[in-house]
């Protein structure tokens, strides 16, 4: 019977990151709907406003150490959905890790064709009707602006990050980031027309839970 080898045990941070995201700058109207006929309509009503939402907020760990980003236990890569739905993307700003492959199904009846001109990760996923999807892969880090060749005013954001250590506050603007081992960390938070935050804290033992509010 062979020899049994030891191995390095699997690492417990259990300090969390939580506090809330208060939003209070305006956000910028939609633009009024634009018609077209036949299967490459808008929908006959249209979509109200949008209103300021912390659930357009990512927050996450700004450049963390190579030992954070890369410790056991955390998600891989995997994929995601945007769906068009009511001339709109949702959800309107998505955070993934970089290696995603990002679904993009089309709940209307009519034509969408989704595409983005970031340098870097340009893609053009054609005309696909309602019923239909296409995907496309996200390696690179980068704020992906994702747009509609048919429909000038839908508009969304895919934030590709090279770690998992990101979420999105719920609709009361509450989140937490869990699994930070100790350390000094610098802590963003990303709004696509209100700016972004930055807070440098420190998290002193592995069953902390540091409250950190941010304010736009």
């Amino acid at each position: 019977m062979g020899a049994i080898l030891a191995r390095d045990p699997v690492p417990v941070w259990p300090a969390t990151i939580e506090g809330t995201v208060s939003l209070s700058a305006p956000l910028k109207r939609d633009k009024p709907v634009a018609y077209n006929r036949g299967i490459y309509r808008a929908s006959a009503k249209g979509s109200a406003p949008r209103l300021p939402s912390a659930t357009d907020v990512v927050v996450y760990l700004e450049d963390p150490p190579a030992a954070v980003k890369l410790h056991l236990g955390e998600a891989a890569a995997g994929r995601a959905v945007m769906q068009q739905k009511g001339d709109r993307f949702v959800p309107h700003v998505l955070p993934i890790m970089a290696g995603t492959e990002v679904d993009f199904p089309n709940k209307d009846n009519y034509y969408h064709n989704v595409f983005s001109i970031v340098a870097g990760d340009r893609f053009d996923l054609g005309r696909f009707g309602g019923g239909e999807q296409a995907s496309v892969r996200f390696d690179d880090e980068a704020i992906v602006v994702v747009r509609c060749e048919l429909h000038s005013r839908m508009k969304a954001y895919i934030v590709v990050l090279d770690h998992p250590h990101f979420t999105v506050p719920d609709s009361a603007g509450a989140y937490r980031l869990e699994k930070i081992p100790p350390g000094t960390y610098t802590v963003k938070a990303w709004h696509p027309t209100s700016g972004e935050r930055r807070s440098v804290i420190t998290i002193p033992s592995q069953s902390s839970i540091v409250n950190l509010p941010l304010n736009f």
